[in-house]
């Protein structure tokens, strides 16, 4: 009998799996990640060329006609959320190009060197994750002198580019201009 009742396990089990494949066009269905990955999963893996095809989709869907070459202040948490992740990820895709966003004004010193770094801060749906991007200010300006306050709520616009310290590179907004 337990034997039976393994083998009607394993067998339904078997069929679960089975059903969760979408047979019209070979993808996973909707809401699941390529190649059994989690958001976890580190995201240094190979892509497929259908998910880059994806990612330059979206890209180019964000882009609009106004000011900025990309205005994601337009977009739902989520995905702005998920567009600051694509530009710290496919980066080259955003060099040169406008980018107009919205979060909280963030402020760090290093205590070594005495370099001062301000970020937007976008955080996602749910605000238990944060993306942020540095910006550089256009002109001269002197903190606390020239920024809001704190996690006060911000518009900046300014040129991707990126940039070098030490051994890393990093991406910011140059020539940014700030909006509170």
């Amino acid at each position: 009998m337990k034997k039976l009742f393994c083998l009607l396990l394993t067998v339904l089990m078997l069929c679960a799996l089975a059903s969760c494949g979408n047979k019209e066009n070979g993808k996973a269905p909707s809401g699941t990640l390529p190649n059994n990955t989690t958001p976890s999963s580190s995201t240094s893996q190979v892509q497929p060329a259908e998910e880059e095809e994806s990612k330059a989709e979206t890209s180019e869907s964000v882009q609009s006609t106004g000011s900025a070459d990309v205005d994601i202040t337009k977009l739902s948490s989520t995905m702005v959320y998920s567009e600051v992740y694509n530009m710290m990820y496919a980066h080259d895709d955003y060099v040169g190009k406008t980018v107009k966003m919205r979060g909280q004004f963030a402020y760090y010193e290093d205590p070594e060197t005495k370099a001062q770094y301000f970020a937007c801060i976008i955080a996602d749906a749910t605000a238990c994750c944060s993306q942020g991007l540095e910006f550089v200010l256009a002109g001269e300006h002197t903190y606390p002198d020239d920024y809001p306050e704190l996690g006060s709520e911000i518009t900046v616009t300014g040129t991707f580019e990126l940039h070098e310290e030490g051994n890393f590179q990093y991406c910011q907004l140059a020539d940014a201009e700030m909006i509170e």
